[in-house]
């Protein structure tokens, strides 16, 4: 299962606004003790499910075209 965890809006260098989303895999497991979710990996998208990284905590990267994107607060 995928949960979204949070939604940056950002703008890119020609001023285009764009929401960067992160995602976090959880596995979902039934145990003798109740249902129990164990978090996962962590992914980066744009709304466009395009692949992000960080760069730092105020700048994206898009990874398939180099573009560099920041976070608007």
């Amino acid at each position: 299962m995928e949960k979204e965890l949070v939604r940056y809006r950002c703008i890119a260098d020609d001023g285009r606004c764009l929401d960067v989303i992160e995602y976090q895999h959880f596995r979902i497991v039934d145990t003798d003790n109740g249902v129990r979710q164990y978090p996962g990996a962590r992914r980066l998208v744009t709304a466009n499910d395009e692949a992000v990284r960080y760069i730092d905590k105020e700048t994206f990267e898009i990874i398939d075209t180099g573009e560099l994107v920041r976070r608007q607060d």
